[in-house]
């Protein structure tokens, strides 16, 4: 298969295994790189990493000085380093392996042996998914010049024009999760990336907001658009702790069947109630008739003081299963009262499950 159209300049490969390094080599000649540079020590990777522009990463999970997780690790924790796309292209083709690379970071995740066509695929796409945002930060990058040229309402303008769309980091972000759910792990990938690159995006345009409000000399609102630019890092640094929980959970709670609402009930228990209420919704998208969500709804509602959402949801969660007995009790303190319905009613058969699923 011929890739001429398509040109890398550089291309690093990290493996401490010269056999797979040639493999990948090889396949690579399809896409005619410029430049093709080997390191079997981490540390040596990451040094030319640092010096120099690499257009894709192919990292293999055992190098000379470390793992290749842990490499993965510190090149997402450098500022520098953390546009730079970086597959895994590994004979671990453990769940619980595949998993963690995501939570890490990475860009793609290809298993040996691959085939030509899976290898392309993988390496394209974990590519394309860096610049997904390269018309908006072109916008970004106008914006800055028409308030560097004191022309601030056209700045204005513009980035306004950028956040317009900001509720669709949060978007990606659950479909990412969603893809971990079905195991679409492929898709999730793409899905976190983006996620992460929109969210960049808004917070840049936010500054760029207060940077011109600055410039007209109207500082309530440089002040307003600085404080949203700050908020909106601190969400989606959150966002990540909740996905690098919500994956542990699917590795060591794989069978549960709605692994939203075990998140929900994890955060809930951290204090983070609005996180824990996305969670929940997110739960009841996959299984709206579960009882034990719409009680754990309720339960996040009444510690926030929301007592009026917390009736109706736990109304709904004995509307389902009257004879659910942790319902009826936070009904009995929501209502003052007895629930109306028979409590003689047949419960659902589903024990076992409601055991691991309640938030009690």
């Amino acid at each position: 298969m011929d890739f001429s159209p398509i040109l890398f300049d550089t291309v690093v490969i990290v493996s401490k295994n010269e056999e797979n390094a040639r493999r990948d080599r090889r396949t690579l000649a399809s896409f005619r790189p410029r430049r093709v540079e080997q390191f079997a020590s981490g540390e040596k990777a990451m040094e030319f990493l640092v010096a120099n522009r690499v257009d894709v990463v192919l990292l293999d999970s055992q190098l000379e000085d470390m793992e290749g997780i842990q490499f993965l690790r510190l090149t997402r924790r450098d500022l520098r380093l953390k546009d730079v796309p970086i597959v895994m292209v590994t004979a671990e083709s453990q769940r619980d392996k595949v998993l963690d690379a995501i939570a890490v970071g990475c860009a793609g995740y290809i298993l040996r042996p691959y085939s030509e066509e899976t290898f392309a695929k993988h390496v394209l796409r974990g590519c394309q998914v860096e610049r997904v945002t390269e018309i908006e930060r072109q916008q970004i990058e106008d914006a800055r010049e028409m308030v560097a040229m004191g022309n601030f309402d056209d700045a204005i303008e513009a980035f306004e024009e950028i956040i317009s769309e900001q509720n669709m980091a949060q978007k990606y972000y659950d479909m990412g999760c969603r893809c971990l759910v079905r195991q679409k792990y492929g898709q999730a990938i793409i899905a976190f990336k983006k996620a992460i690159k929109i969210n960049d995006l808004f917070a840049e345009a936010y500054k760029g907001l207060a940077d011109a409000y600055k410039g007209k000399g109207e500082l309530e609102e440089f002040k307003r658009y600085l404080q949203k630019a700050a908020e909106i890092h601190a969400q989606f640094n959150h966002m990540e702790e909740t996905k690098e929980l919500f994956i542990e959970i699917l590795k060591y709670d794989a069978n549960t069947p709605n692994p939203f609402n075990s998140l929900g009930v994890k955060l809930r228990k951290s204090g983070d109630l609005a996180g824990a209420l996305h969670a929940y919704e997110q739960a009841l998208s996959l299984t709206p008739d579960d009882e034990n969500i719409h009680f754990n709804m309720s339960k996040a509602y009444y510690f926030m003081g929301d007592t009026e959402r917390a009736k109706v949801s736990v109304d709904k969660a004995l509307a389902i299963n009257p004879g659910f007995e942790e319902g009826r009790k936070l009904y009995r303190k929501l209502f003052g009262r007895e629930y109306p319905r028979d409590a003689a009613a047949p419960a659902k058969t589903r024990a076992a499950e409601a055991a691991s699923m309640r938030d009690v």
